[in-house]
């Protein structure tokens, strides 16, 4: 897909496809996506709109070693490429840009932020998904890439589009555009997007909403152009979402007959079979009334300044905040003891106590130029950031107890009424916050010896600070008579204040051929890093972390074919040498008695690979895309500090998610995808008829260690086919209409599995999303 095709105007009175060349942004500046020394992918929004990819998380579908962790659901998910996750409670590893501007900061002790957010994907220019270290020009370090979504800006035209989507799940969708040139020299662009569908999760507990993974969002943006003067512009983006639904309870898998939980999980599982309760979209939800929310506003302002066709100045400012609320059961289990409802884990309690309350702002200076008759190319800049909690925030959540519900939704613990029949829960309540302050000074260059060969150096110096802050407090609550409640009976505090700080260099360094105008060969070497940080659920001595860093080397090459069928054909392979490697380490405090995850620089990794992607067009009217990524990972050594030792966990409890030898987790081996693009041979007056095809192969991957949960540590592969009918232009008219389906044949796949089979006693997880269909209309004016 990353070739778009577009329609052309044939002189027989009929319409065709042609390609077309690619803009991209990869390197800061624009450029065709064939003289980028790099591997790439980039959708249009016509290839979004016919994906009918409305969730940042469903790109990983259609991108080769793109993958997501949807651990809290669609909603919230973090990208990882080539291997590179983030863990629970680091910073990302995947940076996420809108309009060149970093994603908001998110909750330290719960994941949420730090990537694209409900309806961010209208009305865009493009998507590129970098893939590889991007730690020299872009402003927050990261090991294993970037997603830029770049907007579209205001125009010098009048024009615009209002769509409306319906379909199956009770979807509905609008979407409006309008582009209005105030005057030659200002412009204004306004948008909004707004979507619902009912959720595709059943709810069998009787218990508050009858489905889960629904969509309920509004997203609004609104940019304006000011051509101060021929070489001076201001061009301000302010945008906004606000999304709430049910959320995303987890699937139960299977439970662990050995495991001391066993006569909890069993009976659960055996009464949903009894019932025909067993269903692969079936879930539990113990909790009356769910909350998942997210809203969020930004404002980017950039200003550039062309003072002569060799030199420019450009300077981005930008400010956000992101607030998510989340109140749910985690795993989605229906456990009973003496006939009392136990929670297992439940995350978020108060509906006025945020997951995340984040400010974050941001600014970066950057000079761009060129030199000696522009054999000299280069760009400079110098990077803050600084985001901070605008409140308290963070995770309340019970585990291994009876509550009333009606209690627990308050915004006082000590009002909370809970029995501990097995006297083994608590409640957990880390209320906190973090602040990170990150600064940078970097260039790059690139030279050109000849009109062939060229070197590219670049180097960025990164010092990076975080300060947590929190007031850990576990409630603990009496045994009582069943069917009675009580407040809690003993509260244990633990202030702690962790700092983190590190300062690492980063470079490029590579070397382009390009023997003719349409072959690049190119080979670079590449240091990644991604930050220190501080762990706010942790304990004292485990709740801070160093920066990881990757060695990456890549050769590649891009061509561009002619003649009777043209196309491209662009081929990347990768080693990474990946040290001081961020691992999850779960284990129970000693000081508590409830359990945690510590993040460790743990492990070593070795990440090879190549990726292939090409474009070829058949025909006039037929155009082939295929994408391809093989990838090959191991865990070299891990190296776990004991904590038994130290004090810090209580022995027999400690519990990692993977091991040496192991790939990484959710690094499928082989991912594909292909799909064919038909222009239907119709007349010129009947408008623009296209038929799209798309399959997805996604190979089996390593969620968690075999010896976490043995049954269920591997996902399966699965493969998707996706459709799509568009008619534009329907008649002569300025209207547009599409059909699609995506997972047309219904295939039933998991995408996350937690691993606690041997920890917990049960296995859960995220399934995939089931067969969606629909249709659009779409009335442009102005055009």
């Amino acid at each position: 897909m990353q070739a778009p095709a577009v329609l052309a105007q044939e002189g027989s009175g009929e319409r065709g496809l042609a390609l077309e060349e690619v803009v991209v942004t990869a390197r800061r500046r624009e450029e065709f996506l064939q003289d980028v020394p790099a591997s790439l992918t980039v959708f249009n929004q016509r290839q979004i709109n016919d994906a009918n990819i409305t969730n940042p998380s469903d790109l990983a579908t259609y991108t080769p070693n793109l993958s997501v962790n949807n651990r809290f659901g669609g909603d919230n998910t973090t990208f990882a490429i080539r291997g590179f996750s983030q863990e629970l409670r680091t910073t990302a590893s995947v940076g996420v840009y809108f309009a060149e501007v970093v994603a908001l900061r998110g909750a330290n002790s719960q994941q949420s932020g730090d990537g694209a957010t409900p309806g961010d994907l209208f009305d865009l220019e493009n998507v590129q998904v970098l893939k590889g270290p991007t730690g020299t020009l872009f402003g927050r370090n990261t090991t294993g890439g970037a997603v830029l979504l770049t907007p579209k800006r205001p125009t010098d035209d009048f024009e615009g589009y209002v769509e409306g989507s319906a379909g199956n799940f009770d979807m509905l969708r609008g979407q409006a555009v309008l582009n209005l040139p105030v005057t030659e020299s200002f412009k204004l662009r306004l948008g909004v997007d707004h979507s619902e569908r009912d959720g595709y999760l059943n709810n069998i507990s009787g218990i508050g909403p009858d489905d889960f993974a629904d969509q309920d969002y509004t997203a609004w943006r609104a940019s304006a152009l000011w051509e101060i003067t021929g070489s001076l512009e201001n061009y301000t983006i302010v945008r906004g979402v606000d999304s709430s639904n049910n959320g995303y309870p987890g699937s139960v898998f299977g439970c662990n007959p050995n495991a001391p939980l066993a006569f909890l999980c069993t009976p659960d599982l055996e009464e949903r079979e009894a019932n025909g309760d067993n269903g692969f979209y079936d879930v539990y939800s113990f909790v009356p009334k769910p909350v998942n929310e997210q809203n969020m506003w930004q404002a980017i302002n950039t200003t550039t300044w062309e003072i002569s066709d060799a030199f420019l100045v450009k300077n981005i400012l930008a400010y956000g905040e992101l607030e998510t609320k989340q109140r749910g059961a985690v795993f989605g289990t229906n456990w009973s003891f003496q006939g009392e409802d136990l929670i297992f884990q439940q995350v978020g309690l108060s509906s006025g106590f945020p997951t995340t309350d984040q400010e974050t702002l941001v600014e970066e200076l950057q000079i761009q130029g060129s030199a000696f008759d522009d054999a000299l190319s280069y760009q400079a800049g110098v990077y803050y950031e600084h985001s901070e909690p605008g409140s308290d925030y963070g995770a309340q959540s019970p585990a291994i107890i009876a509550c009333d519900q009606a209690s627990i939704t308050g915004s006082n613990p000590d009002d909370f009424r809970c029995n501990n029949l097995l006297l083994q829960g608590a409640l957990q309540s880390v209320p906190g916050g973090v602040e990170y302050t990150n600064m940078a000074v970097y260039a790059q260059a690139t030279y050109s010896f000849t009109d062939t060969l060229s070197i590219t150096g670049g180097l960025r110096y990164t010092d990076d600070e975080t300060k947590g802050h929190t007031e850990d407090t576990v409630y603990y609550f009496p045994r009582v008579t069943p069917g009675t409640y009580a407040p809690p009976n003993r509260v244990f505090v633990e202030s702690r204040n962790p700092t983190s700080e590190s300062d690492e260099p980063t470079w490029l360094v590579g070397l382009d051929y390009t023997p003719s105008d349409d072959l690049l060969l190119y080979g670079k070497y590449n240091r990644g890093y991604r930050q220190g940080s501080v762990n706010i659920g942790g304990s004292t001595g485990a709740d801070i972390h160093g920066p990881e860093t990757v060695d990456t080397y890549e050769i590649g090459s891009k061509f561009s074919f002619h003649g009777a069928f043209p196309g491209t054909l662009n081929i990347a392979a990768f080693y990474n040498d990946f040290q001081d490697q961020q691992v999850q380490y779960g284990y129970f405090k000693a000081i508590s008695n409830v359990g945690t995850t510590a993040i460790i620089n743990a492990g070593a990794s070795t990440i090879y690979g190549a990726e292939v992607e090409a474009t070829v067009q058949l025909t006039e009217s037929l155009i082939l895309n295929a994408s391809y990524a093989y990838l090959n990972t191991k865990i070299d050594d891990l190296e776990f500090p004991n904590l038994v030792e130290s004090g810090i966990a209580v022995p027999g409890t400690i519990s990692n998610t993977t091991q040496e030898g192991d790939p990484l987790s959710f690094a499928p081996e082989n991912s594909a995808v292909v799909s064919a693009i038909w222009m239907l041979p119709t007349p010129v007056a009947m408008g623009d008829m296209r038929l799209s095809a798309t399959w997805v192969y996604t190979d089996e991957q390593q969620a968690v260690t075999e010896a976490s949960s043995p049954p269920f540590y591997l996902i399966d592969s699965y493969d998707l086919w996706n459709f799509n009918f568009s008619w534009n232009a329907v008649m002569g008219s300025p209207i547009d209409f599409s059909a699609f389906m995506t997972n047309a044949f219904d295939e039933e796949y998991v995408t996350y599995v937690s691993g606690l089979y041997n920890s917990g006693g049960l296995e859960s997880g995220q399934v995939g999303m089931p067969r969606m269909y629909g249709a659009r209309f779409r009335y442009n004016f102005g055009m």
